[in-house]
């Protein structure tokens, strides 16, 4: 058929959609997401920096020279030579049955409960598993718990997902849950029910927490009583420096009104982007239900089972264990040596990060000098949902991906930003 349109009808279409304002589109969930704070946006950890050597502690990764890149590349191999046809297929929405009873099994060992392959869904990573949660379970309007700080982008997702969030804050024994209670009863004096309450229980990010043994129980009663789902985010769990943290809450409840959340990010790779949900089978079939991305990748998966199955993990997160230790030790020495009086911060007993309290310029001031110093991180502002409640005192150090070289020379950096800012000299 001849195009009697015009030679100029694309421009002028162009032209009329050059004119739409693109807000007019968007979706709630993006304006939701979009309203300028640091967690709203996504956050840029990074600061300008003229020094030669800058020294980032900004993103909480495994440092690269602990990834298992030549186990991965056998089991990926293996697969390839064995089952190609399948796993270059499409797989299902629960994800290749083989990691899931590779987990079943550990998991069972690791929790003390019987676990089936049912109680396992598959996803990409920790954030996709989050987020299938709270595509199964909130609508818009719903109350959601979360602690304050916490990672960034959980808060992003309950945001995404139009949920009035409320934060509960922290000490050094965990969620402060006589707090959570209270925010639990004010939602529902306001006639909203409270769905999910969301929590890093060990080695918590930022703060590097760990919830005592005697507050997961009280957690435990306290959402039974309210029919709160708890969200259980394991990241860092396995990532210990000597002793492992008490009993996850699934395993304290029996499973029941529990779902947990592990990921391959911090235990072996995060360009793996495989994550899982944990929870009774007719919970894990409702998030399925809602799953419209075609599951995770077959390969993947399949490599990953050889990996999981084969013991190849525990001797992998034996080896690493030492490693960052020795990180948060070489860490923690250096700010005592070089900022004392200047900082306070307690030692965690395993994860990645430090929280470190600013004593006397704010946390912002401190890391624009920093900066200025070569040395780079977020401050604690990033960690939290409103403007208002901006920590102004605390800095977020991730030690994970930093050399102990690097690391010694912190202190000395930190110092040399806080005489900055003091106008010390």
């Amino acid at each position: 058929m001849a195009n009697t349109r015009g030679g100029d009808w694309a421009a002028r279409a162009a032209n009329l959609w050059r004119q739409v304002e693109l807000r007019s589109l968007l979706s709630r969930a993006v304006i939701a997401v979009g309203a300028g704070n640091p967690t709203d946006a996504g956050v840029s950890w990074t600061l300008p920096t003229e020094a030669e050597r800058p020294i980032v502690l900004g993103a909480g990764v495994p440092d690269p020279a602990t990834m298992p890149v030549d186990d991965l590349r056998d089991a990926l191999h293996h697969v390839l030579s064995t089952e190609a046809e399948e796993a270059l297929s499409y797989g299902g929405v629960l994800g290749f049955s083989g990691l899931r009873e590779a987990l079943a099994q550990r998991q069972s060992r690791l929790d003390g409960l019987a676990l089936e392959p049912e109680n396992f869904l598959l996803n990409n990573g920790g954030a996709g598993s989050i987020d299938s949660v709270c595509r199964a379970f909130l609508e818009p309007g719903d109350a959601a718990i979360i602690e304050g700080p916490t990672f960034s982008g959980s808060a992003r997702t309950f945001r995404g997902h139009l949920a009035e969030v409320a934060q509960a804050p922290l000490d050094e024994e965990g969620l402060l849950v006589g707090i959570a209670s209270e925010a639990i009863k004010k939602a529902e004096r306001a006639g909203r029910r409270v769905k999910l309450l969301y929590t890093v229980p060990d080695f918590h990010n930022p703060t590097g927490a760990t919830l005592s043994l005697g507050r997961r129980y009280d957690l435990l009663e306290l959402c039974a009583a309210h029919q709160v789902l708890i969200l259980e985010d394991t990241a860092y769990t396995e990532l210990y420096f000597n002793d492992p943290p008490p009993p996850s809450l699934y395993s304290l409840s029996q499973g029941e009104g529990v779902l947990k959340v592990g990921s391959f990010s911090k235990i072996i790779a995060p360009g793996l982007r495989v994550g899982w949900v944990q929870g009774r089978p007719d919970f894990i079939e409702a998030l399925a239900r809602v799953r419209y991305d075609m599951g995770v990748s077959p390969l993947l998966l399949r490599a990953l089972a050889e990996h999981v199955g084969g013991g190849r993990l525990e001797a992998h997160l034996k080896g690493m264990r030492p490693i960052y230790a020795e990180k948060c030790e070489t860490l923690s020495r250096s700010l005592q040596e070089h900022c004392a009086g200047y900082v306070r911060f307690r030692k965690p007993a395993g994860g990645f990060f430090l929280w470190v309290e600013c004593l006397g310029p704010s946390a912002r001031e401190i890391r624009e000098a920093a900066a200025l110093e070569g040395l780079v991180f977020p401050g604690g502002d990033s960690f939290y949902l409103r403007r208002e409640q901006d920590d102004a005192s605390h800095l977020r150090l991730a030690f994970s991906t930093a050399s102990l070289e690097e690391l010694a020379e912190v202190g000395p950096r930190l110092r040399a930003a806080f005489r900055r800012a003091l106008g010390e000299g």
